[in-house]
């Protein structure tokens, strides 16, 4: 079996994450202590940048045909895409050295304590509502009820009861699906989360391939119940349809990546 870095880069996203924060508060602080200079500046500066830029370009290219049973939900998750992850490192970096220099200068400026600190709380608001999405997981799952979405201030269920049959949902785009309701109104709505339920992101996974698995539960509901179960995975994805779009998906991961891999048994 072969693990790419993308792989563990996920696997371990709360060390990953953990490290780049520590790295923000050392740069931080190693450049308070060299000075002023614009190279240091322009340097500690660009690292946030990196994973970023790296970000977009695995957001546009890493779009696997998979789905992760998870038993225990019960649920098919669509995986955690590394782009997000990468963005979460990237935006970790930035704000991490800015909430290190902000916690220098309660010390330095204590008359401006309760200002500094209001935007530190800020900042710091931002950034767990970041590391709290990366580390919660899928943004979206396939559930026995329905189509959970979650997003940063809200979420929203769409019960299979309210999509259209036989045509429930086609690709929109490369990250995005679009929904075809029967029954608008039985869209569940949970926080601060838009009424618009026809298009969900597909992001770190095949939109297609996405679009295909709530097609095949929303036509089937004698296979719902089974959801989250590795046997049901394992039929679904051996749908001869599915398979043909599975090693496509695959074949591009391959030729389109320059990953390095690692070899695990």
């Amino acid at each position: 079996m072969k693990i790419t870095l993308l792989t563990l880069l996920v696997r371990w996203r709360a060390a990953v994450l953990l490290a780049a924060l520590l790295a923000a508060v050392a740069g931080d602080v190693a450049l308070a202590r060299i000075g002023p200079g614009f190279g240091w500046i322009l340097a500690f500066g660009g690292l946030g940048l990196v994973p970023l830029l790296a970000a977009i370009a695995v957001l546009r290219s890493h779009r696997p045909a998979i789905l992760v049973a998870r038993p225990g939900v019960p649920a098919f998750d669509v995986p955690v895409s590394p782009g997000v992850v990468l963005v979460a490192v990237g935006w970790t970096l930035l704000v991490g050295r800015n909430l290190s220099g902000m916690v220098r200068d309660l010390a330095v400026y204590p008359g401006e304590i309760w200002l500094t600190a209001v935007f530190a709380l800020l900042w710091a608001a931002m950034l767990g509502a970041v590391w709290a999405m990366v580390l919660r997981g899928a943004v979206m799952r396939l559930r026995p009820d329905g189509i959970e979405e979650r997003r940063f201030f809200g979420s929203l269920l769409v019960p299979w009861s309210a999509l259209e049959t036989p045509r429930s949902a086609l690709p929109r785009g490369e990250q995005q699906i679009a929904l075809f309701l029967a029954d608008p109104k039985a869209v569940r709505r949970r926080g601060l989360r838009s009424r618009n339920a026809t298009t969900l992101t597909a992001i770190g996974v095949d939109a297609e391939f996405l679009a295909r698995a709530v097609h095949e539960y929303a036509n089937r509901p004698d296979l719902r119940p089974a959801i989250g179960s590795p046997e049901e995975l394992s039929r679904f994805l051996a749908i001869p349809q599915i398979a043909r779009l599975s090693d496509m998906s695959a074949a591009r991961q391959n030729a389109g990546s320059d990953t390095p891999t690692a070899d695990h048994r």
